[in-house]
């Protein structure tokens, strides 16, 4: 009875996978391709493979599930794309081809209990690299987290304590922002982590090392594709001074550098000669991204790193090697630099940070200094009440937000720390990152220098966020949580955090942790298609979420019933659905009715006074009207950045 419903869930989780292929997509031709391919590969395999009686159906039927995941995310990938290096998606397929290839390879290769634990994290790599882009990453990684559960030996043993506890204070975050997609993103990504970090960090030293192999492919296979795209590029120079790189932030691709510089290092090893080649071809690509994004604190990173690694060299002879070796990198970076349209002793974008720091700190203070203001807060601040922030700093922030058109992100780790958990949450992380070191220095003679490499790397990446906030992007947050999982055999933590909770409590927790899964996935992939299926009435702001579009051929929604928002849709599906619907009912009879629900339901009140603004400057004889609205959106918008587009 017992594998009959584990059977049962099988088969019901698949259909939940294939259901999030089909509807709205501006990829329709992708996604047919997606599946096709997937069965296609997975078909020849089974044939190859079946008359030897290797692996059993749970076996098979896990792999078709891996393959299809990985296309997905592909799919996923595809809707977005923006390298757009090869006419009709091709890069991407070649891509998904290759990575079923690697997924099938890996299979042949590992014992199949291996492979039913590690396998589906490999499924999900290409969301973790700096070039790709997907809306809702936390969904196919919430599938790999699953398929990590229910295939994992010993399950109920990695459920601690710590875990069980965390995930009150989880539910708390969801909670607090449940209408803010982007805020959720972040809290459920977090969530992910820590529970991959719970699995994995017992998993053996060969199959994380499988993982880490596995991200730094996926890194040098998409730092061929963007090189590529550079040399195709006639107006493209190194030189050039860039905020970004094919829609690519250069801080992220310099702070994603450095990780993958790390774990390369990490990774090399005397045994296999080829593989270190490997690693020393992802090296040159990470440098050369490095050197093109600029990204000062991550230079100074790499080369701090790269000076206590020769340090601690233990052979004066290799140190004297690495130092002679050094040398011509160094002038090469110095030269580029030199020539480069942005230099390394550029302080103008210092000062403004320092502006967004007194911000972020000061709202927060002000506002909500205990918990903060939630896992979004850079597009809550300023629309709340200005305090101590001097005349200068104001209006730093406020070109900053002008001319980037964005809102003022914190770009430090403890700052943005601060204004989203609050006192509590940094005093608490705090605790646990000295008791980390305070380990680390304790038993620091005890470990070997590739252990001492894990902590290094750690610490340096702390001293990096000093000047930016990339713990929680995509491209890194994976790179990171393998550094934890391979540091977290080395220091173990109180006991308490280590005992297994009981079975009924597991039980509880996995159930929860699956209905959340399916909640999200629903959720996302209906305002995700939603967004697909309207782009030709409504286009993306970062202000406004959504605004229609001046289009003779726009549909109109006047037959539309809006009551059925009322009901449960803004409460299910978030703010980000109901500002599309908004857009969406621009100019029909519709609109006065959902501005008022607007007032009612939206947390963003300042957003439902600037469309309210603009839906009175559309009517006639409402003078005082006007007046009274530009009075209160000016007293809930300081910086003015939904006054200045009714001046």
């Amino acid at each position: 009875m017992h594998r009959f419903s584990l059977l049962l869930f099988d088969f019901f989780f698949f259909f939940v996978l294939l259901s999030l292929f089909f509807g709205e997509t501006n990829q329709k031709f992708f996604r047919n391709d997606a599946i096709g391919l997937g069965l296609f590969v997975f078909a020849l395999y089974f044939f190859w493979n079946v008359r030897k009686k290797k692996y059993s159906f749970v076996s098979f039927f896990h792999l078709l599930f891996v393959i299809l995941l990985s296309n997905f995310v592909f799919f996923k990938l595809a809707e977005y794309d923006p390298i757009q290096l090869l006419p009709e998606k091709l890069a991407i397929k070649l891509t998904m081809f290759f990575w079923a290839i690697v997924l099938l390879y890996t299979h042949f290769k590992y014992p199949e209990k291996e492979f039913l634990t590690f396998g589906s994290v490999l499924a999900v790599l290409p969301c973790f690299v700096t070039s790709n882009f997907m809306s809702y990453p936390v969904i196919p990684i919430g599938f790999a987290l699953a398929l990590i559960v229910r295939h994992q030996e010993s399950v109920f043993e990695r459920f601690t304590w710590f875990l069980f506890l965390s995930t009150f204070v989880f539910i708390y975050w969801i909670i607090r922002d449940w209408y803010d997609d982007f805020a959720l993103i972040r809290v459920l990504l977090l969530f992910e982590v820590l529970l991959f970090i719970s699995f994995a960090r017992n998993w053996k030293d060969k199959m994380k090392q499988v993982i880490v192999d596995g991200l730094l492919l996926v890194f040098l296979i998409n730092a061929l594709i963007l090189v590529i795209k550079m040399l195709l590029e006639p107006n493209f120079k190194l030189n050039n001074y860039r905020e970004d790189l094919f829609l690519i932030p250069v801080s992220l691709i310099g702070s994603n550098s450095f990780l993958v510089l790390g774990l390369a290092v990490y990774s090399m090893s005397s045994s296999s000669r080829i593989k270190n080649l490997f690693y020393l071809g992802v090296i040159g690509f990470a440098s050369l991204l490095l050197m093109i994004s600029v990204s000062r604190i991550s230079i100074v990173s790499v080369g701090l790193f790269a000076f206590t690694i020769v340090l601690n060299q233990r052979s004066n002879f290799v140190r004297k090697i690495l130092w002679i070796s050094s040398i011509p990198l160094i002038i090469i970076y110095l030269s580029f630099l030199i020539y480069s349209e942005k230099t390394l002793f550029d302080l103008g974008t210092i000062g403004i940070r320092f502006s967004i720091w007194k911000l972020h700190f000061f709202s927060t203070i002000t506002n909500a200094p205990l918990l903060g203001l939630g896992f979004n807060p850079e597009k809550i601040i300023p629309f709340l009440e200005v305090r101590y922030l001097s005349f200068v700093d104001f209006n730093f922030v406020k070109e900053y937000m002008i001319h980037f058109h964005t809102f003022p992100l914190a770009h430090n780790l403890y700052f943005q720390m601060l204004s989203s958990i609050g006192i509590i949450g940094v005093l608490i992380f705090l605790c646990f990152l000295v008791f980390f070191i305070f380990q680390f220095v304790k038993k620091y003679s005890d470990y070997l220098p590739k252990d001492r490499l894990l902590f290094l790397i750690l610490l340096i990446w702390l001293i990096h966020e000093i000047l930016d906030f990339s713990s929680l992007e995509i491209a890194n947050v994976f790179f990171l949580a393998m550094l934890f999982v391979s540091a977290s055999k080395l220091i173990k933590v109180e006991q308490v955090t280590e005992t297994p909770i009981g079975n009924p409590l597991t039980k509880a927790f996995l159930f929860f942790s699956f209905l959340l899964l399916l909640l999200f996935s629903l959720r996302f992939s209906f305002v995700e298609q939603s967004i697909f299926r309207f782009h030709k009435d409504v286009q993306l702001s970062t202000f406004y979420e959504f605004q229609a579009k001046d289009n003779p051929n726009s549909r109109k929604h006047e037959g539309r019933n809006f009551d059925l928002i009322k009901n449960w849709k803004v409460q299910f599906l978030g703010e980000r659905y109901f500002f599309l619907e908004l857009a969406l009912a621009n100019g029909t009879n519709a609109e006065p009715s959902l501005l008022t629900q607007c007032f009612e339901t939206m947390p963003r009140q300042e957003l439902c006074f600037a469309n309210l603004m603009a839906y009175a400057l559309k009517q006639k004889n409402m003078d005082n009207e006007i007046l009274l609205s530009r009075y209160l959106l000016s007293a809930k918008d300081p910086f003015g950045i939904y006054t200045r587009d009714f001046l």
